[in-house]
């Protein structure tokens, strides 16, 4: 029993610090998308989004270890994830047409705390186990997942689309209930201090 509870902290803790470093990894190092999104109609950037005054109800569920977190969209806001969409223009109101012409959109949600959180593409899993390369890769194959990068003996990047498929990815993966965890990648608000 205190063996589980230890290798649970230990999953929740490698969670966080997986999080903290792909989402630094994520602004240098893109992960692949499946495919772009069509154009859309011209619209202006915003540069910083207005808080919503009232929360909604959750509507989707992600995985964050073994607790489900609810988050709910924001129909005001979308995330651009196109090549050259500096942090500055990620965020801008929904629909408005980016500077390029290959986007890649991802609708933005909200938290339970009211963070902005946006899905620029891939999965972060953390394995139940440490396993070597190949018994790693196998693992996530047989699961349906795309293997990008590893990042440690547990710790990997999987290949998602841009937008709420990585969301369903994450969600799936977890579900089969072979991993610690599985997570979007998430692009997160920053918040000055």
């Amino acid at each position: 029993m205190a063996a589980e509870r230890l290798a649970r902290r230990a999953a929740r803790h490698a969670v966080a610090v997986a999080v903290l470093s792909v989402t630094a990894l994520a602004v240098a190092l893109p992960i692949p998308a499946r495919a772009a999104a069509p154009e859309q109609p011209a619209r202006e950037t915003v540069s910083k989004p207005v808080r919503a005054k009232t929360k909604a109800a959750p509507t989707l569920v992600w995985h964050d270890g073994a607790g489900k977190r609810g988050l709910s969209i924001d129909p005001t806001l979308e995330a651009d994830f196109s090549p050259g969409a500096g942090d500055d223009r990620v965020l801008r109101r929904a629909g408005a047409t980016p500077k390029s012409s290959a986007t890649l959109v991802s609708p933005v949600l909200r938290d339970e705390a009211g963070r902005l959180r946006a899905l620029p593409g891939g999965v972060i899993v953390v394995l139940a186990a440490p396993a070597d390369e190949a018994a790693g890769r196998e693992l996530l194959l047989r699961s349906g997942a795309t293997p990008v990068r590893r990042l440690s003996d547990t710790l990997w990047i999987v290949e998602g689309p841009v937008g709420l498929g990585s969301l369903d990815l994450a969600n799936r993966l977890q579900a089969t209930g072979r991993f610690a965890s599985a997570q979007p990648n998430w692009w997160v608000e920053r918040t000055l201090k």
